[in-house]
């Protein structure tokens, strides 16, 4: 639930922001995504469970949350951004992004010094926007995963197959979390709680506009792979030639 839409805010901020060049280097470009959406039977059962969880729990949730002060949600929004930013800087290695994987590490130095531990997001003010990476866009940077299908999961909502399974993987492995959750597991869990709060407030103003849409499923399920998109290029995703194009 708390991933709907987020496209839309995806999209509104890569607006204004220059992004990091295609982790492909070969001009070889693979389908990232079965276009056929096997499990849409599954999926559409557990898009309509999270949209009544949604409306009956999850919206109280989200005003409770939206009535504290804006500064405490900033903060609390770029601190548990900062935490995922060592999990990026090894992605960006592991994918080859030496240039982003020093910009993403110069961000969480930055705002650990001068952002107060985090809470406060200097680096982006110094033009080091941030991007997320994760084990899915990793195992498709690699050519191990090629095709992903979409996957509407209960609570967590639009995923694909191979983001799932990666991130399954990238919160065990997540050196901050780990480290952690050595020293306090319910440290751990009240901060995955904030994080899922504060994206869920984010999007929740769209998710009622869903109902205007002919197929709310639908309309989610490619704005979700278009994003997915996005961030597996950088922001730039391949065009499709013009000569492949049926203009009859």
């Amino acid at each position: 639930m708390i991933r709907y839409l987020l496209v839309w805010i995806f999209t509104l901020s890569m607006g204004g922001h220059a992004m990091a060049q295609p982790a492909q280097a070969t001009t070889e470009i693979s389908a990232p995504f079965n276009q056929n959406d096997p499990y849409e039977a599954f999926n559409r059962k557990m898009f309509a469970f999270n949209l009544a969880l949604h409306n009956s729990i999850g919206k109280p949730i989200v005003t409770a949350y939206d009535a504290l002060p804006s500064p405490m949600r900033s903060g609390i929004r770029n601190f548990v951004t900062h935490l995922g930013t060592p999990l990026t800087v090894v992605h960006d290695l592991l994918q080859g992004k030496g240039e982003k994987a020093v910009t993403d590490f110069m961000r969480f130095v930055i705002n650990t010094v001068f952002g107060l531990g985090g809470t406060l997001d200097i680096a982006t003010e110094a033009g080091m926007h941030y991007q997320p990476e994760d084990l899915g866009q990793t195992l498709y940077a690699w050519g191990l995963w090629d095709e992903a299908s979409f996957l509407m999961l209960p609570v967590l909502g639009p995923y694909t197959t191979r983001e799932a399974v990666g991130g399954a993987v990238d919160a065990w492995a997540d050196p901050v979390y780990t480290a952690i959750l050595n020293a306090n597991g319910n440290v751990k869990l009240a901060l995955r709680t904030l994080d899922g709060i504060d994206r869920y407030a984010q999007v929740q103003p769209f998710l009622d506009q869903l109902n205007e849409q002919p197929d709310p499923y639908i309309f989610v399920r490619e704005s979700y792979l278009q994003h997915r998109m996005g961030l597996l290029y950088d922001g730039q995703p391949p065009q499709p030639d013009i000569d492949d194009i049926d203009l009859e």
